[in-house]
């Protein structure tokens, strides 16, 4: 109790006190300034990795020939039926895992595109008052 008593004292007794209503923010050191400036510069390059490039789509096309047609040679190469079951199991997980697969990444693409929005926000608002690379 004494020492959260101490604490609050020496807390009322600092002489940089300053209330909600006054307290303004710190100058900023030359440090942040050139690190800001650095930032502006690399701007565009930020931008870069928020716009999706599309590959993902490419990727599910792809992924979706393969898993169709190996499930077709597997169907024609299965000569007995214990082997035909079983390959059947097999591609019906296949084919789920690909269709969670599918889903998650258009959930993606649906994400990029708000980041991309978000992100030209941003730069409009900078843009305004900096010169941005």
């Amino acid at each position: 109790m004494k020492s959260n008593i101490k604490a609050i004292q020496q807390l009322l007794r600092e002489e940089t006190k300053k209330t909600v209503f006054t307290e303004q923010p710190a100058p900023l050191t030359t440090e942040e300034k050139l690190a800001f400036r650095h930032a502006l510069k690399g701007f565009s390059k930020m931008g870069e990795s928020v716009y999706g490039t599309g590959k993902l789509k490419e990727v599910i096309q792809n992924l979706s020939k393969v898993v169709e047609t190996a499930n077709r040679l597997v169907t024609e190469e299965a000569d007995d039926l214990v082997d035909g079951v079983s390959a059947s199991r097999q591609f019906k997980g296949i084919n789920a895992a690909l269709n969670e697969f599918t889903k998650s990444a258009n959930e993606v693409m649906i994400h990029e595109r708000r980041m991309a929005a978000a992100f030209e926000d941003i730069a409009g608002g900078i843009q305004k008052y900096y010169d941005v690379d």
